[in-house]
């Protein structure tokens, strides 16, 4: 953007960029900014005129971005956030805050981590809340438009415009029910290969080209391990479930051996409902960690820095 087209635009018109963007729509855009459709036609029209640039065009899907506009979207909602930091209150104070934190999080990492954060927040942020969700296809569109703060889980790649923040790591356990008959006697790799065996198997598809992939999840961690020498890849077990919970309430129901995420299984041990045995197959552990936009500070900074230490006492 030239010096005569920076001193002629009314910063305002940025707003209306990033709604169009983020919404694909003029009337959305006006409903999240508070204006009418009306309004943000014209402050598209005046964006166009000062750009030089359609910026957006009319597509099946709705408002699309052009290249120029693409090529703005990073920069200006970068500067944007800059501004708005710029002027908000120079400190977050946890105790008067009734900020609103969403975060997708899987239900292993919110068995693990959260419970000791929410007992922080009610402690420390009384009147803040904290959203809770599950993950979908769209987390790194997510962040970048701000509706979520921030993202916890396993990742084999992180975008460099995410910062990510390694929380604890993990390892694979099986578990099998209590009073399994196989416990008659000891429990050695050649058991529990004779034993039908339930497999978790991620939603999350991998994906070796990694292009246009800004935020991707672990999904197979579990195939590093062995059994009686033969790797999980090479294992067909009878039965698969989409995650460890499904996985927990079929071991505790049947006779059939899973491998989970260590602390996970701990958890059910001790509430009586598994016996966890140890691998003895060499693989290397999993990082759980956070990701955030880069560069939040205040009342994101405030949380992550919360969950760290929750998840440091581990």
């Amino acid at each position: 953007m030239s010096e005569i087209h920076l001193r002629n635009l009314d910063l305002n018109l940025l707003r209306v960029f990033t709604a169009l963007l983020e919404e694909q729509s003029a009337t959305r855009a006006g409903a999240r900014l508070g204006l009418t459709q009306s309004a943000v036609s014209h402050a598209l029209g005046r964006l166009r005129a000062a750009l030089g640039d359609e910026l957006f065009v009319r597509g099946p899907a709705g408002l699309q971005a052009s290249a120029r506009a693409l090529e703005m979207s990073q920069p200006v909602r970068a500067a944007l956030k800059l501004l708005e930091e710029a002027v908000a209150p120079a400190r977050f104070d946890p105790a008067t805050t009734e900020r609103v934190f969403n975060v997708t999080a899987s239900a292993y990492a919110c068995s693990v981590v959260m419970p000791g954060v929410v007992r922080r927040l009610l402690e420390e942020a009384p009147g803040a809340k904290l959203h809770l969700l599950a993950p979908t296809s769209n987390l790194a569109e997510d962040l970048d438009r701000g509706w979520l703060d921030m993202v916890i889980g396993g990742f084999d790649h992180v975008a460099g415009r995410f910062s990510h923040t390694p929380l604890f790591e993990d390892t694979g356990v099986w578990v099998i029910r209590a009073g399994h008959p196989a416990l008659a006697g000891p429990i050695s790799d050649e058991v529990l290969a004779k034993l039908p065996r339930l497999l978790i198997s991620s939603p999350d598809a991998p994906r070796p080209d990694r292009r246009g992939v800004d935020l991707q999840r672990i999904a197979n961690w579990s195939e590093s391990y062995a059994l009686g020498g033969v790797t999980l890849r090479e294992i067909e077990g009878p039965i698969s479930v989409p995650d460890p919970y499904s996985a927990l309430v079929m071991v505790g129901e049947t006779d059939v051996a899973a491998l989970m995420p260590r602390r996970l299984a701990m958890l059910a041990e001790e509430a009586g409902r598994v016996v966890v045995i140890d691998s003895t197959g060499e693989a290397p552990p999993f990082t759980v960690g956070a990701v955030v936009r880069s560069g939040e500070s205040g009342a994101v900074e405030w949380l992550l820095k919360v969950i760290c230490d929750v998840a440091g006492a581990l």
